[in-house]
Protein backbone atom coordinates (compact mmCIF):
# COMPACT_ATOMS: atom_id res chain seq x y z
CA UNK A 1 0.00 0.00 0.00
CA UNK A 2 1.06 3.47 1.15
CA UNK A 3 2.97 2.87 4.17
CA UNK A 4 5.98 0.43 5.01
CA UNK A 5 5.87 -1.76 8.16
CA UNK A 6 9.63 -1.19 8.92
CA UNK A 7 8.32 2.81 9.72
CA UNK A 8 6.39 1.42 12.68
CA UNK A 9 6.54 -1.01 15.50
CA UNK A 10 3.79 -2.54 17.88
CA UNK A 11 3.25 0.16 20.85
CA UNK A 12 4.36 -0.87 24.15
CA UNK A 13 1.33 0.89 25.57
CA UNK A 14 -2.09 1.07 23.94
CA UNK A 15 -3.17 -0.54 20.75
CA UNK A 16 -1.75 0.68 17.84
CA UNK A 17 1.21 1.69 16.22
CA UNK A 18 4.24 3.43 17.33
CA UNK A 19 6.56 5.03 14.99
CA UNK A 20 9.78 4.26 14.54
CA UNK A 21 11.87 6.06 11.75
CA UNK A 22 11.82 9.22 10.33
CA UNK A 23 9.59 7.99 7.33
CA UNK A 24 6.82 7.15 9.98
CA UNK A 25 6.67 10.80 11.22
CA UNK A 26 6.41 12.25 7.42
CA UNK A 27 3.66 9.27 6.74
CA UNK A 28 1.92 10.48 9.81
CA UNK A 29 2.61 13.95 9.23
CA UNK A 30 1.94 13.91 5.27
CA UNK A 31 -1.70 11.96 6.43
CA UNK A 32 -2.85 15.12 8.44
CA UNK A 33 -1.67 17.72 5.89
CA UNK A 34 -3.67 16.10 3.06
CA UNK A 35 -7.14 15.67 5.33
CA UNK A 36 -6.31 19.38 6.78
CA UNK A 37 -6.18 20.29 3.08
CA UNK A 38 -9.02 18.64 2.15
CA UNK A 39 -11.29 20.40 4.63
CA UNK A 40 -9.31 23.85 3.75
CA UNK A 41 -10.56 23.26 -0.13
CA UNK A 42 -13.41 26.05 -1.35
CA UNK A 43 -15.62 23.29 -2.19
CA UNK A 44 -19.11 22.52 -0.84
CA UNK A 45 -19.44 20.99 2.51
CA UNK A 46 -20.31 17.67 1.25
CA UNK A 47 -17.92 17.29 -1.62
CA UNK A 48 -15.35 18.16 1.41
CA UNK A 49 -16.75 15.50 3.29
CA UNK A 50 -16.59 12.80 0.95
CA UNK A 51 -13.59 13.51 -0.09
CA UNK A 52 -11.96 13.68 3.96
CA UNK A 53 -14.02 10.70 4.06
CA UNK A 54 -12.30 8.76 1.30
CA UNK A 55 -8.70 9.67 2.32
CA UNK A 56 -9.74 8.44 5.78
CA UNK A 57 -11.01 4.95 4.18
CA UNK A 58 -7.90 4.93 2.44
CA UNK A 59 -5.72 5.48 5.01
CA UNK A 60 -7.44 3.41 7.93
CA UNK A 61 -6.48 0.00 5.03
CA UNK A 62 -3.24 0.74 4.89
CA UNK A 63 -2.84 1.15 8.58
CA UNK A 64 -4.66 -1.98 8.83
CA UNK A 65 -2.27 -3.29 6.39
CA UNK A 66 0.67 -2.09 8.35
CA UNK A 67 -0.80 -3.51 11.49
CA UNK A 68 -0.89 -7.11 10.21
CA UNK A 69 2.70 -6.83 8.73
CA UNK A 70 4.29 -5.29 11.99
CA UNK A 71 2.36 -7.79 14.56
CA UNK A 72 2.97 -10.83 12.07
CA UNK A 73 6.84 -10.77 12.73
CA UNK A 74 6.63 -10.76 16.29
CA UNK A 75 8.73 -13.66 17.44
CA UNK A 76 7.27 -16.49 20.01
CA UNK A 77 8.21 -14.17 23.22
CA UNK A 78 7.02 -11.30 21.74
CA UNK A 79 3.73 -12.81 20.81
CA UNK A 80 3.73 -14.20 24.31
CA UNK A 81 3.53 -10.71 25.94
CA UNK A 82 1.64 -9.22 24.03
CA UNK A 83 -1.04 -11.69 24.91
CA UNK A 84 -0.41 -11.76 28.58
CA UNK A 85 -0.74 -7.65 28.30
CA UNK A 86 -4.15 -7.80 26.26
CA UNK A 87 -5.37 -10.72 28.99
CA UNK A 88 -4.45 -8.14 31.47
CA UNK A 89 -5.77 -5.41 29.80
CA UNK A 90 -9.10 -7.16 29.70
CA UNK A 91 -9.53 -8.37 33.38
CA UNK A 92 -8.68 -4.42 33.93
CA UNK A 93 -11.64 -3.37 31.72
CA UNK A 94 -13.66 -6.17 33.72
CA UNK A 95 -12.39 -4.57 36.68
CA UNK A 96 -13.17 -1.01 36.00
CA UNK A 97 -17.06 -2.04 34.47
CA UNK A 98 -17.73 -3.71 37.75
CA UNK A 99 -16.46 -0.97 39.85
CA UNK A 100 -18.62 1.59 37.86
CA UNK A 101 -21.63 -0.15 38.17
CA UNK A 102 -21.29 -0.56 41.91
CA UNK A 103 -20.35 2.82 42.20
CA UNK A 104 -23.51 3.56 40.32
CA UNK A 105 -26.08 1.82 41.99
CA UNK A 106 -24.89 2.74 45.21
CA UNK A 107 -24.91 6.16 44.52
CA UNK A 108 -28.14 6.27 43.22
CA UNK A 109 -29.73 3.88 45.00
CA UNK A 110 -30.86 2.10 42.23
CA UNK A 111 -31.48 -1.55 42.26
CA UNK A 112 -30.11 -3.31 39.14
CA UNK A 113 -33.22 -3.66 37.39
CA UNK A 114 -33.76 -0.53 36.88
CA UNK A 115 -30.25 0.53 35.32
CA UNK A 116 -30.63 3.48 32.68
CA UNK A 117 -30.91 2.26 29.42
CA UNK A 118 -28.53 4.41 27.97
CA UNK A 119 -25.59 2.73 29.71
CA UNK A 120 -26.93 -0.94 28.45
CA UNK A 121 -25.04 -0.13 25.07
CA UNK A 122 -21.64 0.71 26.04
CA UNK A 123 -21.98 -2.05 29.04
CA UNK A 124 -22.87 -4.51 26.74
CA UNK A 125 -20.02 -3.41 24.28
CA UNK A 126 -17.11 -3.08 26.39
CA UNK A 127 -18.40 -7.04 27.83
CA UNK A 128 -18.62 -8.06 24.70
CA UNK A 129 -15.05 -6.36 23.99
CA UNK A 130 -13.77 -8.11 26.85
CA UNK A 131 -14.59 -11.50 26.74
CA UNK A 132 -13.50 -11.67 22.77
CA UNK A 133 -10.45 -10.84 24.35
CA UNK A 134 -10.42 -13.41 26.98
CA UNK A 135 -11.53 -16.00 24.60
CA UNK A 136 -8.96 -15.34 22.08
CA UNK A 137 -6.13 -15.23 24.84
CA UNK A 138 -7.56 -18.56 26.30
CA UNK A 139 -7.21 -19.98 22.88
CA UNK A 140 -3.54 -19.01 22.52
CA UNK A 141 -2.35 -20.07 25.87
CA UNK A 142 -3.74 -23.72 25.19
CA UNK A 143 -2.91 -23.56 21.10
CA UNK A 144 0.70 -24.23 22.89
Amino acid sequence: MIGSAEWFSPRKFGWGLGIRTKEGIIYVGAALLLMAAIFALPLPLDTRMLLGGGLFALLLLDTLHIMLSVYSKLDEREQSHQAIAERNSSYVAVACIVAYMAYFLISTGTPAQQLPTELAFPLVLLMLMAIAKGATLLYLEREK
